[in-house]
């Protein structure tokens, strides 16, 4: 293997013979070890040579300058802190670790916990905080290995780290790994020429699912929502507009999401299914994605721009939920529909063609609709909300429908009459 397909870790050792054997080793697990005797040396080849380095390992019992006595309390010390603010200032993480022969005792506590960002799960399993000398090697390597693989995640979640943290309040380790690699995905395209953006709408979906879950908690949406472990996403998200949630009988009496976060969670929910629920099936699924690439709605940076939307829809929600913690205050604003208001049209009075006659657009004899796009006329839609309509000029209809309140379900022949 040539040098250059090696992950290269700065290691700082000052024994020759260590220094001679473990580089063998490491090889066999494609990292090279390239060994400084002092922290002096190799902070400069740090600093000078920052992109190079894939890891960093320290023997304890080293020199801080070249000329010091080793002291592993006064080494440790000023190269962590070195580590943590060069990696501050150059924007990216580099995992580090400590591997001596050294007792616990002069080790472990001058070993800070910056660590398990990466490097938890040792601890956990192991109950210490370094790696031995000839007895954790092979591990200590195949960690490195795998860390310096999936690095680009670390760093992810590093820059997006306020995010992951109001993410981890939706309880879903899936939807955090989903998000993680489309904002891989956007930092580091050339690792990812596969990337199929696709794939990641219904992940977008459930993490949307969650952030409802999420609210219902304190009641924000009530527990009618999800009655039969389903989650209705559509009337969801017409409760937090408050608009009627009629396949549930109720409305919020007050506008719960303010009018950037409706946009952002409008797109979610209409580039998803039509009844956009939860829990759905693998054709459901390919039926979904089929109307993605066919609404030519394929491209990464339309994910890209969904999951930073979902980022900050998620931050409102933890906002909105800690400022309104009151179960039963909550409970209040939700209030039933009127006879009147609660009546449903039926399948057939809510699906037909986008028409135009005598310049009115219309969806059958019912539905007004305020048509901007009049490039979607002769196309099939499925209403999802509307009200009386008030309008002198349009009275002919009795419903009235906005471009947002309805989901375009197939493209038609037969155009606009």
């Amino acid at each position: 293997m040539e040098s250059s397909d090696f992950f290269q870790v700065l290691w700082v050792e000052d024994d020759p013979e260590v220094t001679v054997a473990y580089p063998l080793e490491a090889e066999n697990y494609d990292l090279q070890l390239v060994s400084f005797s002092c922290w002096d040396d190799a902070k400069v080849a740090l600093v000078n040579n920052f992109e190079k380095w894939s890891a960093i390992i320290l023997d304890a019992k080293c020199k801080y300058h070249r000329d010091s006595a080793d002291n592993a309390i006064v080494f440790l010390r000023e190269a962590l802190d070195d580590i943590s603010t060069i990696c501050e200032e150059k924007g990216r993480i580099i995992p580090w670790y400590v591997l001596t022969g050294g007792s616990e005792t002069e080790v472990s506590d001058s070993i800070n916990d910056k660590r398990l960002k990466w490097d938890s799960d040792w601890t956990e399993k192991q109950h210490k905080k370094y790696y031995s000398k000839n007895v954790d090697n092979e591990s200590l390597y195949e960690r490195v290995k795998s860390h310096a693989q999936k690095s680009h995640k670390i760093q992810i979640r590093e820059m997006y780290r306020d995010a992951f943290d109001q993410l981890s309040s939706l309880n879903s380790e899936e939807v955090s790994e989903d998000i993680a690699t489309v904002l891989e995905v956007m930092h580091y395209p050339k690792d990812h020429k596969d990337f199929i953006p696709r794939l990641y709408y219904n992940s977008i979906r459930k993490a949307l699912e969650c952030v409802f879950r999420l609210a219902n908690k304190v009641c924000v949406i009530p527990d009618l929502f999800f009655a039969d472990g389903r989650v209705n996403i559509n009337q969801c998200f017409m409760y937090l507009i408050g608009n009627d949630a009629k396949n549930v009988g109720v409305r919020c009496s007050e506008r719960i999401a303010p009018y950037h976060i409706q946009s952002m969670m409008s797109m979610i929910v209409n580039l998803g299914n039509a009844n956009s629920h939860s829990k759905l099936s693998d054709s459901e699924i390919q039926t979904a994605e089929d109307k993605i690439i066919k609404d030519g709605m394929s491209s990464k940076y339309l994910v890209f721009s969904m999951v930073l939307q979902l980022c900050e829809i998620v931050f409102w929600m933890n906002r909105y939920i800690s400022d309104h913690p009151d179960k039963e205050e909550n409970l209040k604003k939700c209030i039933p529909l009127t006879n009147v208001e609660k009546e449903v049209l039926d399948d057939s009075e809510v699906v037909g063609l986008l028409e135009e006659h005598e310049g009115i657009c219309h969806m059958g004899a019912k539905f007004s609709v305020l048509l901007k796009h009049k490039e979607w006329l002769g196309k099939k839609v499925r209403i999802i909300n509307y009200v009386d309509n008030t309008s002198s000029k349009t009275k002919q209809y009795p419903y009235f429908v906005r471009e947002q309140d309805f989901e375009l379900i197939e493209e038609s022949e037969n155009g606009s009459k």
